[in-house]
């Protein structure tokens, strides 16, 4: 057997190092507290996907107006309740590793996806924890809103609209189609906007939208994304 050398031990121990720094999370192991802390640590695929997640995280709340930065700190909180409920409770056969996974890999690919450059109009795609939606240019200058939605952690409402916008300012109000007289009405708010939903005048029940699910909704901040 050939010794090793004091360059070929240098370098195992520099890939040593850097292998151990990749499988470090976000936060310090030592206080791990929860569940979900302790799995992060305990799995370094997991531990370099948690720090990625911080580090896009961080990335886009720098780039962005301090309205988007907070309206994305609620969505990412948002993320780690739903992702401590959903790793409690894995769900289809999944098991609880499985599912972590999953989601701070899809996760990941959100903060990534964001378009930290400031964009005009509301053209485009953008998303939030729950969903999304996309605002398209047709030939004759309308607008088409197209958004989709579901409860982050299992699914048990979801939501699907379409519409036509018109821009009024910085607003657009989107005429739903077959959704009963529904009105979306979107509104810039920094890099991101704002989506609130109106029934028809009225209305017996404006809580029950028929697009969605029993207690389901698009209300809420969106980010732009994007996309290929």
């Amino acid at each position: 057997m050939r010794p090793i050398t004091f360059a070929s031990a240098l370098l195992f121990a520099l890939c040593g190092s850097a292998a151990l720094a990749a499988g470090k999370p976000s936060f310090d192991c030592a206080r791990a507290r929860t569940n979900v802390e302790k799995a992060i640590c305990a799995d370094g695929a997991l531990a370099a996907q948690d720090a990625s997640i911080a580090k896009n995280f961080g990335k886009a709340r720098k780039a962005f107006d301090a309205a988007t930065a907070k309206a994305l700190t609620q969505d990412q909180r948002y993320f780690v309740q739903v992702r401590d409920d959903a790793y409690a409770a894995a769900s289809d056969g999944g098991t609880p590793g499985k599912e972590l996974a999953d989601r701070l890999k899809y996760r990941d690919a959100f903060l990534a996806s964001l378009a930290l450059k400031p964009r005009q109009g509301f053209e485009g795609v953008w998303e939030n924890l729950a969903g999304g939606f996309s605002v398209k240019k047709q030939a004759d200058g309308s607008l088409v809103f197209d958004g989709s939605a579901a409860h982050p952690q299992n699914g048990r409402w979801v939501c699907d609209v379409q519409g036509i916008g018109t821009v009024k300012g910085d607003t657009l109000v989107v005429q739903t189609s077959d959704a009963e007289g529904w009105i979306l009405t979107l509104v810039r708010k920094g890099a991101g906007v704002e989506l609130s939903e109106s029934p028809p005048s009225g209305a017996a029940n404006s809580a029950g939208r028929p697009y969605c699910g029993l207690n389901g909704g698009l209300v809420g901040a969106y980010f732009p994304v994007a996309k290929p």
